[in-house]
Protein backbone atom coordinates (compact mmCIF):
# COMPACT_ATOMS: atom_id res chain seq x y z
CA UNK A 1 0.00 0.00 0.00
CA UNK A 2 3.20 2.64 0.59
CA UNK A 3 4.56 1.80 -2.56
CA UNK A 4 1.08 2.54 -4.10
CA UNK A 5 0.72 5.87 -2.20
CA UNK A 6 3.88 6.73 -3.31
CA UNK A 7 3.73 5.69 -6.69
CA UNK A 8 0.24 8.30 -7.03
CA UNK A 9 2.22 11.36 -5.34
CA UNK A 10 4.53 10.90 -8.01
CA UNK A 11 1.88 11.51 -10.57
CA UNK A 12 0.87 14.71 -8.42
CA UNK A 13 4.68 16.18 -9.07
CA UNK A 14 4.03 15.55 -12.45
CA UNK A 15 0.87 17.88 -12.43
CA UNK A 16 2.35 19.83 -10.36
CA UNK A 17 5.10 21.36 -12.81
CA UNK A 18 2.60 21.34 -15.83
CA UNK A 19 0.76 23.66 -13.62
CA UNK A 20 4.07 25.84 -13.44
CA UNK A 21 4.17 25.93 -16.91
CA UNK A 22 0.49 27.32 -17.50
CA UNK A 23 0.48 30.16 -14.63
CA UNK A 24 4.18 31.66 -16.15
CA UNK A 25 2.31 31.34 -19.65
CA UNK A 26 -0.81 33.14 -18.58
CA UNK A 27 1.43 35.72 -16.44
CA UNK A 28 3.93 36.16 -19.86
CA UNK A 29 6.91 35.03 -18.02
CA UNK A 30 7.09 32.91 -21.06
CA UNK A 31 6.11 34.41 -24.11
CA UNK A 32 4.27 32.71 -27.59
CA UNK A 33 7.65 32.22 -28.65
CA UNK A 34 8.52 30.13 -25.77
CA UNK A 35 6.97 27.21 -26.97
CA UNK A 36 9.01 26.57 -30.09
CA UNK A 37 11.95 27.23 -28.19
CA UNK A 38 11.22 24.82 -25.54
CA UNK A 39 10.36 22.13 -28.29
CA UNK A 40 13.52 22.80 -30.46
CA UNK A 41 15.38 21.97 -26.87
CA UNK A 42 13.65 18.64 -25.67
CA UNK A 43 13.81 16.96 -29.44
CA UNK A 44 16.87 18.18 -30.10
CA UNK A 45 19.36 18.44 -26.95
CA UNK A 46 17.45 16.61 -23.64
CA UNK A 47 15.77 14.06 -24.94
CA UNK A 48 18.48 12.48 -27.40
CA UNK A 49 21.10 13.28 -24.08
CA UNK A 50 18.42 11.16 -22.12
CA UNK A 51 18.02 8.46 -24.70
CA UNK A 52 21.56 7.88 -24.33
CA UNK A 53 22.62 7.92 -20.78
CA UNK A 54 20.12 5.40 -20.32
CA UNK A 55 21.82 2.99 -22.57
CA UNK A 56 24.82 2.99 -21.07
CA UNK A 57 24.91 0.03 -18.70
CA UNK A 58 26.27 -2.81 -17.74
CA UNK A 59 24.97 -6.18 -18.48
CA UNK A 60 25.52 -9.52 -16.92
CA UNK A 61 24.31 -13.21 -17.81
CA UNK A 62 22.00 -13.31 -14.90
CA UNK A 63 19.83 -11.19 -16.23
CA UNK A 64 19.83 -12.25 -19.91
CA UNK A 65 16.36 -13.95 -19.25
CA UNK A 66 14.84 -11.98 -17.92
CA UNK A 67 15.81 -9.19 -20.84
CA UNK A 68 14.24 -12.03 -23.46
CA UNK A 69 11.11 -11.38 -21.77
CA UNK A 70 11.26 -8.04 -21.89
CA UNK A 71 11.82 -7.47 -25.83
CA UNK A 72 9.14 -9.99 -26.37
CA UNK A 73 6.57 -8.30 -24.71
CA UNK A 74 8.14 -4.93 -26.19
CA UNK A 75 7.19 -6.02 -29.36
CA UNK A 76 3.84 -7.70 -28.54
CA UNK A 77 3.05 -4.27 -27.26
CA UNK A 78 4.13 -2.19 -30.00
CA UNK A 79 2.21 -4.63 -31.97
CA UNK A 80 -1.22 -4.56 -30.34
CA UNK A 81 -0.50 -0.28 -29.69
CA UNK A 82 0.11 0.00 -33.36
CA UNK A 83 -2.84 -2.15 -34.52
CA UNK A 84 -5.29 -0.35 -32.12
CA UNK A 85 -4.16 3.10 -32.98
CA UNK A 86 -4.73 2.51 -36.68
CA UNK A 87 -8.31 0.86 -36.36
CA UNK A 88 -9.37 4.04 -33.75
CA UNK A 89 -7.63 6.28 -36.57
CA UNK A 90 -9.37 4.37 -39.62
CA UNK A 91 -13.07 4.27 -38.08
CA UNK A 92 -12.70 8.11 -36.46
CA UNK A 93 -14.34 10.61 -38.17
CA UNK A 94 -12.49 14.16 -37.70
CA UNK A 95 -10.12 16.76 -39.80
CA UNK A 96 -7.09 15.56 -41.27
CA UNK A 97 -4.88 17.28 -39.08
CA UNK A 98 -6.22 15.52 -36.02
CA UNK A 99 -5.52 12.23 -37.37
CA UNK A 100 -2.25 11.69 -37.41
CA UNK A 101 -1.89 13.10 -33.99
CA UNK A 102 -5.13 10.81 -32.62
CA UNK A 103 -2.93 7.73 -33.76
CA UNK A 104 -0.20 8.84 -32.26
CA UNK A 105 -1.16 10.17 -28.64
CA UNK A 106 -2.76 6.21 -28.33
CA UNK A 107 0.41 4.37 -29.89
CA UNK A 108 3.38 7.11 -27.99
CA UNK A 109 3.13 7.24 -24.37
CA UNK A 110 5.31 9.16 -21.70
CA UNK A 111 7.84 5.92 -21.35
CA UNK A 112 10.97 7.78 -21.73
CA UNK A 113 10.22 10.03 -19.24
CA UNK A 114 7.41 9.19 -16.52
CA UNK A 115 8.33 5.53 -16.88
CA UNK A 116 11.62 5.94 -15.84
CA UNK A 117 11.00 7.72 -12.78
CA UNK A 118 7.80 4.86 -12.07
CA UNK A 119 10.28 2.45 -12.27
CA UNK A 120 13.05 3.58 -10.53
CA UNK A 121 10.61 4.50 -7.48
CA UNK A 122 8.99 1.14 -6.96
CA UNK A 123 11.66 -1.59 -8.47
CA UNK A 124 15.36 0.41 -8.04
CA UNK A 125 18.24 0.77 -10.24
CA UNK A 126 16.86 -2.61 -11.70
CA UNK A 127 13.96 -0.88 -12.99
CA UNK A 128 15.66 1.82 -15.02
CA UNK A 129 17.53 -1.07 -16.29
CA UNK A 130 14.74 -2.98 -17.79
CA UNK A 131 12.84 -0.22 -18.62
CA UNK A 132 15.61 0.75 -21.11
CA UNK A 133 15.38 -2.85 -22.39
CA UNK A 134 11.64 -2.28 -22.83
CA UNK A 135 12.17 0.85 -24.64
CA UNK A 136 14.50 -0.09 -27.13
CA UNK A 137 12.23 -1.01 -30.31
CA UNK A 138 9.89 1.44 -29.25
CA UNK A 139 12.52 4.28 -29.51
CA UNK A 140 13.32 3.75 -33.22
CA UNK A 141 9.59 3.23 -33.58
CA UNK A 142 8.86 6.21 -32.21
CA UNK A 143 11.18 8.37 -33.95
CA UNK A 144 10.15 7.22 -37.22
CA UNK A 145 6.66 5.59 -37.56
CA UNK A 146 5.14 8.23 -34.62
CA UNK A 147 6.85 10.95 -36.96
CA UNK A 148 5.74 10.07 -40.20
CA UNK A 149 1.53 9.51 -38.75
CA UNK A 150 2.01 12.89 -37.49
CA UNK A 151 3.32 14.82 -40.27
CA UNK A 152 1.71 13.05 -43.14
CA UNK A 153 -1.48 15.20 -42.87
CA UNK A 154 0.43 18.43 -42.34
CA UNK A 155 3.68 18.21 -44.68
CA UNK A 156 5.71 15.81 -47.16
CA UNK A 157 8.30 14.19 -45.62
CA UNK A 158 10.33 12.18 -46.80
CA UNK A 159 11.88 8.74 -45.48
CA UNK A 160 15.04 10.37 -44.78
CA UNK A 161 13.80 13.44 -42.58
CA UNK A 162 12.08 10.39 -40.56
CA UNK A 163 15.82 8.51 -40.32
CA UNK A 164 18.06 11.48 -39.91
CA UNK A 165 16.33 12.89 -37.11
CA UNK A 166 18.17 13.40 -33.36
CA UNK A 167 16.14 10.09 -31.59
CA UNK A 168 16.79 7.90 -34.13
CA UNK A 169 20.59 8.88 -34.42
CA UNK A 170 20.65 9.18 -30.56
CA UNK A 171 18.96 5.78 -30.37
CA UNK A 172 21.65 4.52 -32.76
CA UNK A 173 24.72 6.07 -30.68
CA UNK A 174 22.80 4.59 -27.67
CA UNK A 175 22.98 0.89 -29.44
CA UNK A 176 26.50 1.21 -29.97
CA UNK A 177 27.43 2.32 -26.19
CA UNK A 178 25.24 -0.52 -24.92
CA UNK A 179 27.28 -2.95 -26.80
CA UNK A 180 30.52 -1.64 -25.94
CA UNK A 181 32.74 -3.44 -23.49
CA UNK A 182 33.41 -0.40 -21.39
CA UNK A 183 31.12 2.21 -19.35
CA UNK A 184 30.89 6.17 -20.74
CA UNK A 185 33.25 8.31 -18.78
CA UNK A 186 32.18 9.62 -15.55
CA UNK A 187 32.46 13.01 -17.27
CA UNK A 188 30.57 12.08 -19.98
CA UNK A 189 28.22 10.14 -18.78
CA UNK A 190 27.18 13.02 -16.07
CA UNK A 191 26.74 15.22 -18.48
CA UNK A 192 24.34 13.62 -20.31
CA UNK A 193 22.54 12.61 -17.45
CA UNK A 194 22.23 16.21 -16.02
CA UNK A 195 20.80 16.90 -19.42
CA UNK A 196 18.65 14.15 -19.68
CA UNK A 197 16.57 14.51 -16.27
CA UNK A 198 15.85 18.13 -17.72
CA UNK A 199 13.53 16.55 -20.38
CA UNK A 200 11.18 15.80 -17.68
CA UNK A 201 10.46 19.23 -16.69
CA UNK A 202 11.36 21.28 -19.66
CA UNK A 203 8.15 18.36 -21.53
CA UNK A 204 5.60 19.33 -18.43
CA UNK A 205 6.08 22.90 -18.85
CA UNK A 206 5.68 22.96 -22.42
CA UNK A 207 2.41 21.47 -22.07
CA UNK A 208 1.30 23.99 -19.58
CA UNK A 209 2.11 26.38 -21.44
CA UNK A 210 0.62 24.96 -24.50
CA UNK A 211 -2.62 24.67 -22.29
CA UNK A 212 -2.55 28.48 -20.91
CA UNK A 213 -2.73 29.34 -24.80
CA UNK A 214 -5.79 27.41 -25.49
CA UNK A 215 -9.22 30.12 -25.17
CA UNK A 216 -11.65 28.91 -22.64
CA UNK A 217 -13.93 28.09 -25.52
CA UNK A 218 -11.73 26.40 -27.31
CA UNK A 219 -11.12 24.14 -24.58
CA UNK A 220 -14.38 23.25 -23.51
CA UNK A 221 -14.76 22.12 -27.53
CA UNK A 222 -11.91 20.21 -27.21
CA UNK A 223 -12.69 18.54 -23.56
CA UNK A 224 -15.92 17.81 -25.61
CA UNK A 225 -14.11 15.80 -28.53
CA UNK A 226 -15.50 12.17 -27.65
CA UNK A 227 -11.91 11.15 -29.72
CA UNK A 228 -10.03 12.65 -26.82
CA UNK A 229 -12.07 10.46 -24.27
CA UNK A 230 -11.39 7.30 -26.73
CA UNK A 231 -6.91 7.91 -27.08
CA UNK A 232 -7.73 8.33 -23.39
CA UNK A 233 -9.14 5.40 -22.29
CA UNK A 234 -6.79 3.35 -24.82
CA UNK A 235 -3.92 4.76 -23.58
CA UNK A 236 -4.64 4.26 -20.32
CA UNK A 237 -6.22 1.31 -20.06
CA UNK A 238 -6.93 -0.81 -22.65
CA UNK A 239 -3.25 -1.31 -24.06
CA UNK A 240 -1.57 -2.31 -20.79
CA UNK A 241 -5.02 -4.76 -20.66
CA UNK A 242 -3.20 -6.58 -23.23
CA UNK A 243 -0.37 -7.56 -21.17
CA UNK A 244 -2.65 -8.70 -18.05
CA UNK A 245 -2.36 -12.90 -19.32
CA UNK A 246 1.39 -12.14 -19.04
CA UNK A 247 0.65 -12.27 -15.23
CA UNK A 248 -0.11 -15.82 -14.79
CA UNK A 249 3.03 -17.07 -16.91
CA UNK A 250 6.82 -17.51 -15.04
CA UNK A 251 7.52 -14.15 -15.49
CA UNK A 252 9.15 -12.43 -12.53
CA UNK A 253 6.99 -9.48 -11.07
CA UNK A 254 9.80 -6.81 -11.99
CA UNK A 255 9.35 -7.85 -15.45
CA UNK A 256 6.01 -8.05 -15.12
CA UNK A 257 5.62 -4.62 -13.55
CA UNK A 258 7.85 -2.63 -15.71
CA UNK A 259 6.05 -3.85 -19.13
CA UNK A 260 2.45 -3.20 -17.74
CA UNK A 261 3.05 0.49 -15.88
CA UNK A 262 5.23 1.68 -18.03
CA UNK A 263 3.02 0.83 -21.32
CA UNK A 264 0.12 2.46 -18.97
CA UNK A 265 2.00 5.74 -19.11
CA UNK A 266 0.07 8.87 -20.52
CA UNK A 267 0.32 10.21 -24.12
CA UNK A 268 3.44 11.74 -24.43
CA UNK A 269 3.96 15.39 -24.03
CA UNK A 270 6.63 14.73 -27.52
CA UNK A 271 3.47 14.91 -29.17
CA UNK A 272 2.10 18.36 -28.85
CA UNK A 273 6.08 18.97 -30.28
CA UNK A 274 5.66 16.90 -33.03
CA UNK A 275 2.57 18.30 -34.21
CA UNK A 276 3.57 21.85 -33.47
CA UNK A 277 6.73 21.07 -35.10
CA UNK A 278 4.75 18.81 -38.41
CA UNK A 279 1.69 21.20 -38.66
CA UNK A 280 -0.73 19.04 -36.60
CA UNK A 281 -3.16 19.70 -34.64
CA UNK A 282 -1.29 21.19 -31.39
CA UNK A 283 -4.41 21.98 -29.42
CA UNK A 284 -5.70 18.68 -29.62
CA UNK A 285 -2.74 16.71 -28.58
CA UNK A 286 -2.10 18.81 -25.87
CA UNK A 287 -5.53 18.44 -24.68
CA UNK A 288 -4.91 14.92 -24.97
CA UNK A 289 -2.01 14.76 -22.94
CA UNK A 290 -3.61 17.12 -20.18
CA UNK A 291 -6.41 14.43 -19.60
CA UNK A 292 -4.36 11.10 -19.75
CA UNK A 293 -1.36 13.03 -17.81
CA UNK A 294 -4.02 14.27 -15.10
CA UNK A 295 -6.24 10.68 -14.87
CA UNK A 296 -2.65 8.29 -14.95
CA UNK A 297 -2.65 9.91 -10.94
CA UNK A 298 -5.51 7.12 -10.52
CA UNK A 299 -4.91 4.29 -13.16
CA UNK A 300 -1.29 3.63 -12.80
CA UNK A 301 -1.80 3.48 -8.89
CA UNK A 302 -4.26 1.15 -9.65
CA UNK A 303 -2.63 -1.30 -12.06
CA UNK A 304 -0.36 -1.35 -9.55
CA UNK A 305 -1.90 -3.15 -7.02
CA UNK A 306 -3.71 -5.28 -9.11
CA UNK A 307 -0.61 -6.59 -9.91
CA UNK A 308 0.85 -7.06 -6.59
CA UNK A 309 -3.13 -9.04 -5.72
CA UNK A 310 -1.99 -11.11 -8.64
CA UNK A 311 1.47 -11.74 -7.58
Amino acid sequence: MNAVLALAQEMFVLLAIGLIGFVMRKANILPKESNYVLTQVVLYITLPCLIIYSMDITMSLEIMVEITWLLSLSLFALFCATITGYVMRKTAKMPENQEGVYEAAIIFGNQGFLGYAIAFLLFGEIGVLYTAFFMIFFLFYVWTYVIYVVARAGQTISWRQILLNPGVIATSIGFLVLLAPFRLPLLIGGVLADIGTMTLPLSMILIGSLLAGLTLDSFKQLIKNRYIWYATGAKLLLLPMYLIPFLWLPVSTTVMGVAILVTATPTAPTVPMFAQKYNGDVSFATVTVATTTILCVITIPLLYAFILFVR
